[in-house]
């Protein structure tokens, strides 16, 4: 079998089996796959017919000697022949299975390893060896083939660009306003945005930095605890994160794979520690991702700390979870129970706060800067999208207002009063219109639905108790 060290190398990628032991009396490979109780022997030697009993002793030695330190099922031997050949045989409940091949690539039947072995250009032995025999949890996992870390970073690139494209080549932030996290939105029944935003990147410094973290920590979550898991953590840290963000960010929007890469790497710290693989070297490299992160993150505006936060709280307590016989049953209760009740608590606080519609909120913050033009480019924007509210046509109103159309700044403002008379702004344009009138009876109506003491907004405070006093 040429260059052994490749083929182990790229069977330890493709498969649950990582490096166990080397027998250089024979030139053999042997590789572990602790979950299956299973180990496998790759020689480079070429065995004839007449020689596979004396390759049968040397497995059953093996398998003896193995069985003292281990609990074995199965031992698969692969060694190269004229012709394929299987023997297949048990001693002491350990199946033993002998393998003839011609071709390396029927050892794994994977269509990439079998494309790796035939067209990857090989390098030397030793560089597969130092990879294979390396025992940095990271550099263990980083070489194993993770399909489903790579359909996430794909789907992550695939709504970047598309949305890069509609900003740069269209001028439309449409995507990012229907995919992005805002209180404002989830609370009128936007639930997948807990989830989109985790997808949904702006800038390519962000986008690649997210993408980096996530690449790195869904191979090792992935490696260990396989693709479907994967995806469960990425899913379930993406949208608690995003719903505990929510208790205390109410205002504005907020996007970014952070709050499940975050979660991941809590995933990944538990299993460390629960492990006992929490060296003094590996928690200073870690503690180096946390600062690198927070320090990057001091870069990037609109940065959603609470969702870091609640990735790690969640992530954790996913980690106690796929750690079954890590824990007993009492702390994985207690991990679900926390889940579980710390999202629900989220939801609660979170629909106990008001906020405004992003795109309003910015569209206000561009009138009081006297940018009338850029305000009503996103009006017009909400609009078009369907996400107008009273506070959209209240501020087409002030617009009016500024450009002398006194007319349509009333229609605007009419509109805005039949869709919600409770939203303070309305009512506080309507009160001040109905002062100059002198419609003191319609004011003191408008204001016997609101309790001066719970008023947010200033000027209608002010009007409300200047109406109590007078």
């Amino acid at each position: 079998m040429h260059n052994i060290w490749h083929i182990a190398y790229e069977v330890s990628r493709y498969t649950g089996y990582s490096f166990f032991r080397y027998d250089n009396s024979r030139d053999a490979i042997w590789l572990k796959d602790s979950k299956k109780r299973a180990l496998m022997c790759l020689s480079s030697v070429y065995i004839a017919e007449e020689e596979l009993d004396e390759e049968m002793y040397y497995l059953e030695n093996m398998n003896h000697l193995f069985s003292k330190d281990m609990d074995i099922s199965l031992i698969e031997s692969y060694h190269m022949a004229e012709e394929k050949h299987v023997k297949k045989y048990r001693q002491d409940g350990t199946k033993i299975i002998q393998k003839g091949i011609t071709d390396a690539k029927s050892i794994v039947n994977n269509p990439f390893f079998r494309m790796d072995l035939q067209y990857k250009k090989p390098k030397d032995a030793g560089y597969y060896q130092r990879r294979l025999m390396s025992r940095h949890p990271f550099e263990k996992f980083m070489i194993k083939f993770t399909p489903m870390t790579y359909l996430l970073v794909c789907i992550n690139l695939l709504v970047f660009l598309f949305n890069l494209a509609a900003i740069h080549l269209w001028d439309s932030y449409n995507l990012t306003y229907m995919m992005a996290l805002s209180h404002y939105n989830v609370i009128a029944g936007d639930f997948y945005r807990l989830l989109s935003s985790s997808f949904l990147h702006i800038t390519v410094d962000h986008f690649l930095f997210n993408i980096f973290a996530l690449y790195i920590l869904g191979k090792f979550v992935e490696s260990i605890f396989g693709g479907w898991r994967l995806l469960i953590a990425y899913v379930i840290t993406g949208v608690t994160s995003s719903l505990f963000s929510l208790m205390f960010v109410t205002e504005g929007i907020s996007l970014g794979a952070s709050g499940a890469v975050y979660g991941l790497l809590a995933i990944i710290v538990v299993h460390l520690l629960v492990n006992g693989r929490l060296s003094t070297r590996l928690l200073i490299q870690i503690a180096a991702v946390f600062i690198v992160v927070s320090l990057f993150s001091q870069l990037i505006s609109n940065v959603n700390h609470y969702a870091h936060v609640g990735g790690l709280l969640f992530g954790a307590l996913l980690g106690v979870l796929y750690h079954p016989k890590r824990f007993s049953s009492k702390w994985r209760i207690i991990a679900l129970a926390l889940l579980t009740g710390l999202s629900v608590l989220s939801f609660m606080v979170m629909h106990q706060k008001e906020s405004s519609h992003p795109l309003t909120t910015q569209a206000m913050e561009y009138i009081d800067e006297g940018d009338y033009d850029a305000a009503l480019d996103i009006l017009n924007q909400s609009i078009r999208t369907n996400n107008e509210t009273a506070a959209t046509y209240h501020a087409l109103g002030l617009i009016a207002e500024y450009h002398g159309d006194m007319e349509q700044a009333r229609h605007f403002h009419d509109i805005s009063w039949e869709l919600d008379p409770d939203a303070e702004q309305v009512a506080r344009h309507r009160l001040m219109q109905l002062r100059k009138e002198r419609n003191y009876e319609e004011m003191a109506r408008i204001l016997g639905n609101f309790n001066t003491e719970t008023i947010d907004d200033p000027q209608l405070k002010q009007i409300a108790e200047e109406f109590d006093n007078g």
